[in-house]
């Protein structure tokens, strides 16, 4: 049978059973006084901050998303050790329970009504636009394309005019000299009452009614849609940078039509509603994230894009193009 004798250092448990502990930021060693100098401690001198899920430090410019990584960062900062905390330093472990535990205030839907009030409460006004020659040139470009496109197809005997409450079927070749009676308007349908919005005095509830109504301007049969009426909703791509005294947005977007394109804003929201390629649309509501002057501010319309210039009311920088809910 073995005998084992464990041997106790009496002396070597005083000597670490005493020893202090950092309570600088980012080091938390233990350490003996007589070897303490001023580079024996790195550490953070600053105070941990923690926003929108980003943690840091206030004397670093490095940002984490993980805590622990955010614990783990060596200190900026070299110095003794000390045991003694500054009374006015803040421990981050106990900062983010605190900022865990904080109650969380959100914005009644009511809040969110009268403040969106309160945003667009200024009437907005049309933006000045210009038109690049470029464009011009796409413009025409396509304008001519369509043209040949429409002259190769060859209308069919029967076949009916595409204007709104136009009757007129084509007979043949005289049949384009006839007048086409037509509303030029759109239907529109509210609280069961059915009109064109060409002639917002004429309503009624029947429906056969409406369809029967006759047109109230006379021009010459269509006998095929126009792209432009086969406009569907579709996403832009956009950017923007800002200077000290601008906001710059680009939408880009290819043989944008002048005509059917507006650009309006008032101290604090934007408006963009925009037809490009014949058949596509797009339109943008922005609350934006600080004051600008619509007065000054401008839109130029080039062959893939759109350039809004938005003058600044103050030099402040913004964070976002958007202001937060």
């Amino acid at each position: 049978r073995r005998i084992f004798i464990c041997r106790f250092d009496l002396a070597l448990y005083k000597v670490h059973s005493i020893m202090p502990k950092c309570v600088h930021n980012a080091c938390g060693k233990d350490y003996e006084e007589q070897e303490n100098t001023p580079l024996s401690c790195q550490f953070h001198p600053g105070t941990p901050i923690f926003h929108e899920g980003m943690k840091g430090w206030s004397c670093c410019s490095k940002k984490f998303t993980d805590f622990g990584e955010f614990l783990a960062y060596p200190g900026c900062a070299f110095g003794k050790h000390t045991d003694e905390r500054d009374p006015d330093a803040v421990d981050p472990n106990e900062a983010l329970k605190e900022l865990s535990s904080a109650p969380i205030t959100r914005q009644s839907e009511e809040d969110k009504r009268r403040q969106a009030q309160s945003r667009d409460g200024t009437p907005k006004v049309e933006l000045a636009t210009t038109v690049s020659k470029s464009l011009e040139r796409a413009l025409e470009r396509l304008a001519q394309k369509e043209q040949e496109e429409l002259a190769a197809q060859e209308v069919q005997i029967g076949q009916t005019c595409t204007r709104n409450a136009c009757q007129g079927t084509y007979q043949g070749p005289e049949s384009n000299s006839e007048p086409c009676v037509h509303h030029p308007g759109a239907p529109v349908f509210h609280e069961g009452y059915k009109y064109w919005s060409c002639c917002p005095k004429k309503k009624t509830y029947d429906f056969d009614v409406f369809l029967e109504m006759t047109g109230c301007e006379t021009g010459e049969h269509r006998w095929f849609k126009p792209k432009e009426d086969m406009t569907k909703a579709q996403q832009c791509r956009y950017d923007w940078f800002q200077s000290e005294s601008q906001i710059v947005i680009t939408v880009f977007a290819k043989c944008i039509d002048p005509a059917r394109t507006s650009v309006k804003a008032n101290s604090d929201s934007l408006t963009i509603d925009t037809a490009f390629n014949q058949t596509s649309k797009f339109t943008m509501e922005l609350h934006l994230g600080g004051p600008i002057d619509p007065a000054g501010s401008t839109v130029q319309l080039l062959g893939t894009k759109m350039e809004i210039r938005l003058v600044k009311a103050s030099a402040d920088p913004w964070d976002n193009l958007e202001a937060s809910a």
